[in-house]
């Protein structure tokens, strides 16, 4: 219990450092990329925070199950 406990903790930390840089980041784009990349930066932030946020809810949520699941063969045409 302790252990989940500091999980998420730890993941709560973890996002609100992440939402900090990006906020911050984004508070400075304007001094330090020139207008037609913004977009592009801007996409490419929200991409590594949603992958970084799907690695620990994946990371969570399997720590959870003690069986491990195998993995299934997928038959292509």
């Amino acid at each position: 219990m302790e252990r989940e406990e500091a999980a998420r903790q730890f993941g709560g930390w973890a996002a609100r450092q992440i939402g900090g840089a990006v906020a911050r980041a984004a508070g400075e784009l304007g001094e330090l990329v020139p207008p037609e990349s913004r977009v592009h930066l801007l996409k490419a932030q929200r991409e590594v925070f949603l992958a970084a946020s799907a690695a620990l809810e994946h990371r969570r949520h399997s720590q959870g199950s003690k069986s491990r699941r195998r993995a299934r063969k997928i038959v292509l045409d």
